[in-house]
């Protein structure tokens, strides 16, 4: 009895940190998760700069410290979409695959107020639940850009 026990509190004490719900590189053993834990709520990201309430000009720099290794889905890692003005549903976002390089937003954003909101994702491109959104204010300056929808030399994504 005891020794069945002690089966029973091994097999639930194995939560498989190398693993999160709906990454499908994670299974591989590639690390997906390193410093996040067992799933999407151990998943953290934040906007480290602009800052909430920030004025920013066009071609504005956001910086993102997400609490997991990002870089592109054909590695089997998470990265991270960020969307504009709350249109997480139609499929236009840019894709940061380094925390370490911030990215330019040359969207056209016309001058006001914007939020920006970054969530990871998943190599698949599925959305986890780890987000952050500031809101900054685009000076007069702004406008004008080329819309980047996806990285610098390709389209939409339509997920």
């Amino acid at each position: 009895m005891a020794a069945l026990a002690l089966l029973a509190a091994a097999c639930s004490g194995d939560d498989d940190d190398d693993t999160v719900a709906g990454d499908p590189g994670a299974e591989s053993g590639n690390g997906s998760d390193s410093g996040g834990g067992g799933g999407d709520g151990d998943l953290t990201i934040s906007i480290a700069d602009p800052t909430d309430g920030a004025t920013v000009e066009s071609g504005f720099q956001v910086e993102v410290d997400p609490s997991v290794d990002i870089g592109e889905p054909d590695t089997g890692l998470h990265h991270v979409h960020l969307y504009y003005d709350g249109n997480e549903s139609d499929g236009e976002y840019d894709i940061v695959y380094s925390a370490d390089e911030p990215w330019t937003v040359d969207r056209d954003l016309a001058p006001g107020e914007h939020t920006i909101e970054a969530f990871i994702a998943n190599a698949d491109h599925s959305l986890t639940d780890a987000s952050d959104e500031v809101t900054v204010m685009v000076g007069e300056g702004a406008g004008g850009g080329d819309t980047n929808t996806t990285e610098s030399d390709g389209g939409p994504y339509d997920y």
